[in-house]
């Protein structure tokens, strides 16, 4: 289904909404609500993002962030578990009654759009709105996880049994959860960029390709020159690489980084203030593949690429990436996953 490009709710009155004042910007640390596992931050006068503790020992959550239009909400990305959605929504009801009118998917990982039956169910009129292969990509993924995840005598559920008692009880939980969850695939779809007017609040949607995964969308609201990048970007504290396409992702960044935002929100962790972090793992990318390059012109195999190729400097250039939270398992994880990633990218076999 190709987008309606106008609708009672959507409108396309850009001369209206450019009359508009601009929003004055507020504090990423202005917390407006907040439970036991999220913080509700507030970015601009009418835009919000959750920051969720992770939900297992395995999976975080998405951020999840918050347009408020003149009678509606515009959401982007529903979280790991419908249960957390259900608790993003109660934190959402505290500054806002009006209902959510359109979920916005960033990309097919379903961190960011298992919770969508949850938004689907208190809010029954609700557009779920996602790239066209990213529709494909969150059903076929959502299926295939559950189904991994519940089957009797399944690896996670064997696995269970080796973990600390309050570990494991996350997830025994989350497996209930995946058992009864509903899979719920956008229906709402556009191609390559959606451009709409939110009640008020100009939004640019655009697909970003191949990335963090084969369709990454980014949302820009240019009025208050806020960005939601998704997993394109990840300060958690290190990238997320483990399905990624370097050899592209470093043309996108590149883009990202001229895209003139005040306030940068991503996939996971804090809002960024600028571009230093997107620059970071720009570079942290380029040296991947000019180092993986050269590695294989001398005849590496890729399991000698994935020992050889050395990073610690690019570490060394982002405190986060030393700090407490990353484990020496960590970062050798992440080296050797871009490696991979880079190997087989650079030769044309996948990852391109």
């Amino acid at each position: 289904m190709q987008p309606a490009r106008t609708s009672h709710w959507l409108g396309l009155a850009l001369a209206a909404a450019a009359s508009l004042a601009p929003l004055a910007a507020q504090s990423a640390d202005d917390v407006v609500a907040s439970d036991d596992g999220a913080r509700m931050l507030r970015i601009a006068g009418n835009v919000y993002v959750i920051e969720h503790d992770d939900a297992t020992d395995e999976w975080p959550h998405g951020n999840t962030g918050v347009i408020v239009g003149r009678t509606g909400l515009f959401v982007i990305d529903s979280g790991y578990l419908p249960s957390r959605a259900r608790a993003d929504i109660a934190l959402i009801r505290r500054i806002s009654d009006k209902p959510v009118r359109l979920l916005m998917t960033t990309h097919w990982h379903f961190d960011h759009n298992n919770g969508a039956s949850a938004y689907r169910d208190a809010y029954p009129g609700v557009a779920l709105l996602a790239e066209r292969n990213t529709a494909r990509w969150i059903e076929l993924n959502q299926e295939y996880w559950k189904a991994l995840s519940t089957a009797e005598g399944s690896p996670r559920r064997a696995a269970m049994a080796e973990l600390a008692p309050e570990v494991a009880a996350k997830r025994r939980a989350e497996i209930a959860e995946l058992e009864t969850l509903e899979v719920v695939k956008p229906t709402f779809l556009f191609d390559g960029r959606l451009s709409l007017d939110f009640e008020g609040t100009p939004i640019e949607i655009e697909d970003r390709g191949r990335a963090n995964s084969p369709n990454d969308a980014t949302i820009w609201l240019p009025r208050e020159r806020i960005l939601f990048a998704g997993d394109i970007l990840v300060r958690s504290p290190l990238p997320y690489v483990g399905a990624s396409w370097p050899v592209h992702w470093v043309s996108v960044l590149r883009d990202l980084e001229a895209v003139p935002a005040a306030a940068i929100v991503p996939g996971h962790g804090p809002v960024q203030a600028d571009h230093a972090y997107t620059r970071s793992v720009r570079e942290l990318l380029e040296a991947t593949l000019e180092r993986v390059e050269a590695l294989v012109r001398a005849g590496r195999s890729l399991a000698e690429v994935q020992d050889m190729l050395a990073l610690d400097d690019q570490r060394q250039r982002v405190p986060d990436w030393n700090g407490p939270a990353v484990s020496a398992d960590d970062w050798t994880y992440t080296r050797r996953t871009l490696a991979e990633r880079a190997f087989m990218g650079i030769r044309g076999q996948g990852g391109l």
